[in-house]
């Protein structure tokens, strides 16, 4: 499996085994993609915070199958930076609201003193990145596959 750097043909600059432009690229859609799904989830549906988690576990899986694609590699650590810097701004956000005083206590749909959300929620979007950015090389390098016949 060729790294990022030792392709010539690839649309970004790599450093090692990082395709940067394409890390950002997965971490922005990601991250714009769970505002506009966690903002439905909270504001119109009335879900709690478990729908905002997953239906953002699911925008970073989306966005590192992104990642992967434009990096042309089947690389998780791709995927593993999206996830570190995705749990990163979130948990960020978390702590200012709640230091702030806006944010609810319990978090809406958890119960007090359920700790279950703070481990299981980063270890999923740990393995969606990762994931998703494997997935994401293995298709474009199938259809890179295909167009080479």
């Amino acid at each position: 499996m060729p790294n990022a750097i030792d392709r010539n043909d690839a649309q970004h600059i790599a450093r090692g085994d990082i395709a940067w432009a394409a890390v950002w690229t997965g971490f922005a859609l990601a991250l714009l993609g769970t505002l506009a799904a966690g903002t439905w989830a909270f504001a119109f549906a009335g879900k709690g915070t478990w729908w905002a988690a997953n239906i953002g576990t699911l925008c970073l899986f989306c966005g590192a199958v992104v990642t992967g694609y434009r990096a042309r590699t089947v690389e998780p650590l791709n995927g593993a930076f999206i996830a570190v810097f995705y749990f990163g701004v979130v948990a960020l956000v978390i702590f200012s609201a709640e230091f702030l005083k806006v944010m609810p206590d319990p978090l809406p749909g958890l119960p007090r003193g359920d700790s279950t959300f703070f481990f299981v929620w980063p270890l999923a979007q740990l393995a969606a990145g990762t994931l998703g950015a494997m997935l994401g090389g293995g298709l474009w390098a199938r259809r890179n596959r295909r167009g080479a016949r």
